[in-house]
């Protein structure tokens, strides 16, 4: 049988663990790692270390080009880790290149054309071709999506799905483990909320919590209301009435953001004049967060013990079994950031749990375990399909736990 190629988009920390993993995989050839930035695709690739890597520069905003590279490669898969800004344009070249397609979360939730979230846009013309593009394929989204659903299958009714994503890092300096553009946007961006049936939209860092995590957290931290896209997709795609469905996050920094979004507006777009210079604070803010660590660099710190990091997603399900109020609550357990750098090398706690699932579903889609077309959820996968997901990351440590509690029983 002919080995299967793949073409990653994007080649930042996100890069390195899928095409890490993509490598070690016996039935996977040719990966094609590209990038805006061709010297981070070469970084990253020597990182990897795998001869079958090739390198590639992608301008992703340039359709008609990046549908040429996907034609000309005849890849089976296209893996679209860019920044999600970039999500419609990759989507649209691979339909137009007509390639199997997956990405890890999605844009501009309810607002064009009524649509729950862009993706929809081409939904007729995906079911047409017989390719699958499976979105929201990640950990937040993605993961929380899996929990939501062996959550809701184990109720009879569900009436809320209420998840928290939650980091703890420390270093000697400030080293961000994501992309700080995309979370600062996601704070400044008023969050959509399920509530009573429909959408609502509420004010940003609201709904303030302090949850308490389980171990290997084991502790309780402080969350606020966050636009992601569960609260919405979840109540539509899960399978089941759904009456209430939020998403907070949280972190050691999470009230520093506050302050900077909140009370000192560097999110604003109303120019403001520096100097006799009219200057957007949301550009340069954007302009001067720091990017995400090298892989090299990030296993270098972990080695010296200068990098600690944390993660957990939680997803408590809401409802009634067999005429019992019942919450089903589950949490991954997963390495943190020394045991991920030492499983995928240059890994952080955040990029494994993220990119692990997404190399997992790719590799389900390249070998016929998923067996659709069209626009795909996690949250709507049989169980079968579900299965192979959590013994796919269970092989890099990632685990979700789960607990029922019917009060009284």
């Amino acid at each position: 049988m002919a080995k299967k190629t793949v073409l990653i988009l994007g080649a930042g920390a996100q890069g390195n663990v899928v095409g890490t993993v993509m490598a070690r995989a016996d039935d996977v050839g040719r990966i094609v790692l590209a990038d805006v930035d061709a010297g981070r695709a070469r970084e990253t690739a020597a990182s990897i270390g795998a001869d079958r890597i090739e390198v590639a520069r992608a301008d992703v905003t340039r359709v008609d080009e990046t549908a040429a590279l996907m034609r000309g490669g005849e890849f089976d898969l296209v893996i679209n880790l860019a920044p999600p800004q970039f999500i419609p344009q990759v989507m649209k070249a691979a339909l137009l290149a007509n390639r199997n397609y997956l990405d890890l979360s999605s844009v501009r939730l309810y607002e064009i054309d009524g649509l729950a979230f862009e993706q929809l846009q081409d939904a007729d013309a995906w079911a047409a071709s017989g390719r699958i593009a499976l979105i929201n394929a990640g950990s937040a989204p993605g993961i929380t999506n899996i929990m939501a659903r062996e959550g809701s299958d184990l109720l009879d009714d569900v009436d809320r799905i209420e998840i928290k994503d939650y980091s703890l890092t420390t270093c000697d300096e400030y080293v961000p483990l994501w992309i700080l553009s995309v979370y600062a946007i996601d704070c400044a961006t008023e969050p959509w909320i399920w509530d009573e049936d429909r959408p609502v939209r509420v004010p940003i860092f609201s709904g303030e919590e302090e949850y308490d995590f389980p171990p290997p957290i084991g502790r309780k931290g402080k969350v606020y209301t966050h636009a992601h896209e569960e609260a919405v997709t979840l109540p539509l795609y899960l399978g089941k009435p759904v009456r209430h469905c939020d998403y907070k996050i949280g972190d050691g920094d999470i009230d520093a953001w506050r302050f900077l979004v909140e009370r000192l507006r560097l999110m604003d777009e109303t120019p403001v004049d520096v100097g006799g210079v009219m200057v957007r604070p949301r550009d340069l803010l954007l302009r001067v967060l720091p990017p995400t660590p090298s892989p090299q660099r990030v296993m270098e710190m972990a080695r010296q013990g200068r990098l600690a990091s944390r993660c957990m997603l939680t997803c408590d399900v809401t409802g009634t079994r067999e005429g019992r109020r019942t919450r089903v609550r589950l949490w991954t357990d997963s390495p943190d950031l020394a045991g991920a750098s030492h499983l995928i090398p240059g890994a952080s706690d955040i990029s494994l749990l993220t990119s692990v699932p997404a190399a997992v579903f790719a590799l389900m889609i390249l070998r016929g375990q998923i067996d659709r077309t069209g626009v795909v959820l996690p949250e709507s996968l049989a169980r079968a399909e579900r299965d192979l997901l959590l013994e796919g990351i269970a092989d890099y440590g990632i685990e979700i736990k789960r607990r029922a509690e019917t009060p009284g029983a």
